[in-house]
């Protein structure tokens, strides 16, 4: 059972029902105590780590704002679901997690209905929501589906030819796509695409300049100057910002922003929520966010075996017996080089 004197807050929400009950201000409190839970949970039992700890806002803040499970929520993948499950009446049994009969290491319908999809493999998430939100439509229903999906797993051409689908339809889907923006992938993240996507900060740098210029032209924002920032404006979206590509393709692009940064993003999701048809909200994170050690060292805490927090993963010992996956993949790569063909 959950200590409710290190977490009076987290010890109060069972389902996410519970957690709209709190005031917008305790939300950050809420997200504190969600990280220092996953942190101290995986500690003990082991699992999927460091993703988890980069959506930890993100999560408090769809499942505050939206009615999962009547809003359908999709997580590609599933190495950050964990902190989705704590929300999700699996707080008490997280700990469980790749025991026999213990919690999912990811999304599962048969554990719990705001599992909406199952996975395991990666890019899948946009077709899936993008078929709920279909069959929502044929029934009257225009309630939202979201899919969350990483920029590594946004490089795959499933992802690409749901979203070219989506964005492409005449009568319009209700789906947000909000795309986890770390750099990262299960490793480091490779490709144009995440060199497109690394053109972000410039981005960052343009919505300053934007609201500066707000501040300035004040009601002249009609006026020849203001046209002329605008123009000025669009010309910069073009060379640096990543919206062009994702608008393109049919999508109204939203971004980015600190996926961090709590208030930010409740207040952006909160204008998101009642907008109609396919948008994409893109998001900046750190994998690893409030645990220094995964912050560091982002690729050797994805998943772990129980540590003690306070000091990190343990120091890596002598070398192990080969298992059969290095075996084959060593016979793999000597037949190879062996046969050019």
């Amino acid at each position: 059972m959950i200590d409710s004197a290190s977490y009076p807050r987290l010890s109060r929400i069972k389902t996410p029902d519970d957690l709209r009950l709190f005031d917008e201000s305790e939300l950050g409190a809420i997200a504190g105590e969600l990280r220092a839970y996953l942190i101290e949970s995986v500690g003990k039992s082991g699992g999927h780590f460091a993703a988890g700890l980069g959506v930890i806002e993100l999560t408090v803040a769809l499942h505050y704002l939206y009615d999962t499970p009547v809003d359908q929520l999709v997580w590609d993948v599933g190495h950050q679901t964990y902190p989705h499950k704590i929300l999700t009446g699996r707080r008490d049994s997280i700990h469980t997690v790749k025991q026999k009969d213990g919690v999912a290491p990811f999304p599962k319908r048969e554990e719990s209905e705001f599992d909406t999809f199952g996975v395991g493999h990666s890019s899948t998430s946009i077709s899936a929501a993008l078929g709920m939100a279909i069959a929502r439509q044929r029934q009257g229903d225009d309630r939202k589906v979201i899919a969350v999906i990483g920029d590594g797993a946004m490089t795959a051409g499933m992802a690409f030819e749901a979203l070219a689908h989506a964005g492409g339809m005449d009568d319009e889907p209700n789906v947000l796509v909000i795309l986890n923006d770390n750099n990262m992938s299960i490793s480091e993240a490779v490709g144009g695409l995440t060199k497109m996507l690394g053109r972000a900060t410039a981005s960052r740098t343009l919505n300053a300049l934007r609201e500066s210029g707000k501040k300035i032209l004040g009601d002249k924002r009609h006026s020849p100057p203001a046209r002329f920032v605008k123009r000025w404006e669009e010309q910069w979206k073009g060379m640096f910002v990543p919206s062009t590509a994702f608008e393109q393709m049919g999508f109204h692009y939203t971004g980015p922003i600190d996926g961090h940064d709590l208030p930010l993003l409740v207040s952006t999701l909160k204008h998101l929520k009642d907008a109609k048809g396919p948008h994409l909200l893109h998001i900046m994170t750190t994998k690893g966010k409030g645990y220094e050690p995964a912050e560091d060292d982002q690729i050797g805490y994805h998943a772990v075996g129980p540590f003690d927090p306070s000091k990190g993963l343990p120091e890596k010992g002598a070398p192990k017996k080969p298992t059969y996956t290095d075996i084959f993949g060593d016979w793999l790569c000597d037949a190879a080089a062996a046969d050019p063909k």
